[in-house]
């Protein structure tokens, strides 16, 4: 009997831990994700051990086909019961910063960290959390190793020739080389002539100087190089600016401060485009690192991924031995430097993007101008992305780029012109589809057009293709829109025509056509009720002592405002945007 009330309740409660589980998985396929950790809750509170492994596998289902809120939500349930795993929130963590929630992901990381402080997988992961880099794991010290060599700054390539270095000290070494064959002849030639002279000691003077001159270094030395660098930048005056620029590079290379400030001098950010930089390393260089740092905090405010500014910050926090900042900094290098093929600057970046567009090279060009566009975007870059989303065939995201050509540089209508062309292919291609009856096929193309000029014409020609789709709510919706753009149109020309006549009465009136510049101005004032041409038409008849006509336009302003106010009242009953109510300043005059 016992046994039999047992296995009741035992089927009993397994039958609830199923319909528990089902509801959860329902309520997360629904993202209702509180109520679905409600129902496993319940679950695990009938048994929580029979309950635990099948979350477990319920978690790597939903990770595994990429529902990331799903499996947090599951194992916001598993932690519960668990909570010293500091693995499953690691993992959690991963799944929260890979559905960008920074915030949860920082805070589950933070809490491995609490069960298990030498956790380095969640402290790794901390650190690209914060940088908001997508590098995971093991990953993270992997991605950070390419800066393990690099024990003081990671710095440009001198300008015009990235191999000066290495051919100045070939040139010096090779001018040394000369001059000690010619200072061995002298004294070898002097030696023997002591030697016949039967002078001995002479001889043997000089064969003491011979070795010294053997002994001499022959090769280059930094001081040598920084000399003939400062010679080049005295010699070209009006192209000094590279010339002082690569002196300032091997300056700071060399630890040579002092020599890189003076160096900078009267040059400007237009000349290098990390100029700032080698000025922060100057101070850096001086002692003063933490001040070093508060600039370089700074740029990094002014543009977060500049890549040589985040690298030698992340360096020069590993100095201090600030290893979660010095990660931090170093993980957002290498996550931009993913982006950028390995390219610090973008200057160069630009170059290769420039030069693969020129060879056809469009894939490889599009990364690299939207890496620059998210970095530093011009109206030139989006016309570059535009054209080749064009020469890809896609439309949709070329529509995208143009209109954010047209935003950075309204004023050249270079951006509408081409947005101009789409739509006209779009149209081209909604016309062929109606055509071929497709007309839902056809609809989703005039739609697209819409998206970029809506005129008159297109929006109904577009409900004509809804009229064969027998959707009447749509039809309806567009027509309404056909006639208010109708109503907009009629009301642009005719703004049009009212301000050429206002230039045309200013022009009679300049030559003293005063009767006729105020039959212009009528004219203008019909079209729409303008105070300041009341004013001007006022303050002419008055001057022309025209009382009567004076009298007529007050009256007329006073029926026009009339109008205006009945107008206004019938709009507000009905919900429309109200207009300003004019005023009258008859008695102002």
């Amino acid at each position: 009997m016992l046994k039999s009330i047992l296995k009741n309740r035992d089927e009993k409660n397994r039958l609830r831990i199923e319909e528990h589980i089902a509801d959860g998985m329902t309520h997360l396929e629904n993202k209702f994700y509180n109520d679905a950790m409600i129902e496993f809750d319940k679950a695990m509170s009938i048994n929580p051990e029979g309950v635990y492994p099948k979350l477990v596998d319920e978690l790597a289902t939903a990770a595994a086909s990429g529902h990331l809120e799903s499996a947090l939500a599951i194992g916001l349930n598993l932690i519960k019961q668990q909570p010293d795993d500091y693995e499953l929130v690691n993992r959690l963590g991963n799944y929260a910063r890979e559905g960008k929630d920074f915030k949860q992901a920082n805070f589950l990381y933070k809490t491995a960290l609490k069960i298990k402080p030498d956790f380095e997988l969640a402290f790794y992961n901390l650190a690209a959390c914060t940088a908001k880099i997508d590098i995971y794991d093991d990953a993270v010290q992997s991605a950070i190793s390419q800066f393990d060599g690099i024990a003081n700054y990671i710095l440009p390539d001198y300008l015009e020739n990235p191999n000066i270095i290495q051919e100045l000290s070939e040139q010096i070494d090779s001018e040394k080389e000369d001059q000690f064959q010619d200072k061995l002849k002298e004294l070898s030639d002097l030696r023997d002539e002591e030697k016949d002279a039967g002078d001995p000691e002479e001889a043997r003077e000089v064969e003491a100087q011979i070795n010294a001159l053997k002994e001499k270094p022959r090769q280059a030395s930094s001081e040598d190089i920084l000399n003939r660098l400062k010679q080049m930048a005295e010699e070209n005056e009006v192209e000094q600016a590279p010339h002082k620029i690569n002196l300032a590079l091997f300056a700071v290379r060399e630890n040579r401060p002092d020599v890189a400030l003076e160096a900078l001098k009267g040059l400007t950010a237009k000349d290098f485009e990390c100029l700032d930089l080698l000025k922060v390393l100057v101070i850096e260089q001086k002692g003063d690192i933490e001040g070093a740092i508060s600039q370089l905090n700074h740029l990094l405010g002014q543009n977060s991924n500049n890549r040589y500014n985040n690298a030698n910050l992340g360096l020069m926090y590993r100095k201090l031995g600030k290893k979660f900042l010095s990660i931090k900094y170093l993980i957002k290098t290498a996550g931009l430097l993913e982006r950028s093929n390995g390219i610090y600057s973008l200057r160069k970046l630009r170059e290769e993007a420039d030069q693969a567009y020129d060879q056809m090279q469009f894939k490889k060009a599009l990364n690299f101008y939207l890496v620059i566009a998210n970095e530093m975007e011009t109206a030139e870059i989006w016309d570059k992305i535009g054209t080749i989303y064009l020469e890809r065939k896609e439309y949709d995201s070329a529509v995208k780029a143009f209109n954010r050509l047209s935003k950075l540089d309204p004023d050249s209508g270079l951006g509408e012109v081409k947005l101009k062309k789409i739509q006209d292919y779009y149209l081209e291609k909604g016309e062929t589809l109606f055509g071929e009856r497709k007309f839902k096929a056809a609809a989703e193309y005039f739609e697209k057009a819409l998206t970029i000029i809506r005129s008159a014409d297109i929006i109904k020609r577009t409900a004509e293709v809804y009229i064969q789709l027998n959707n009447t709510d749509r039809e309806q919706e567009l027509l309404k829109e056909h006639r208010e753009a109708l109503e907009q149109e009629k009301a642009r020309e005719q703004e049009e025509i009212r301000q050429q006549l206002i230039l045309k009465s200013k022009h009679l009136m300049k030559r003293g056509l005063f009767d006729k510049a105020i039959e212009i101005l009528e004219s203008a004032f019909r079209l729409k009720i303008d105070r300041n041409i009341f004013m001007q038409l006022a303050v002419l008849y008055k001057g022309l002592k025209k009382q009567d006509e004076l009298i007529l336009l007050e009256q007329k302003w006073q029926k026009m405002l009339a109008c205006e106010e009945k107008i206004k009242k019938c709009q507000a009953a009905q919900g429309s945007p109200q207009q300003p109510a004019a005023e009258s300043a008859f008695e102002r005059i």
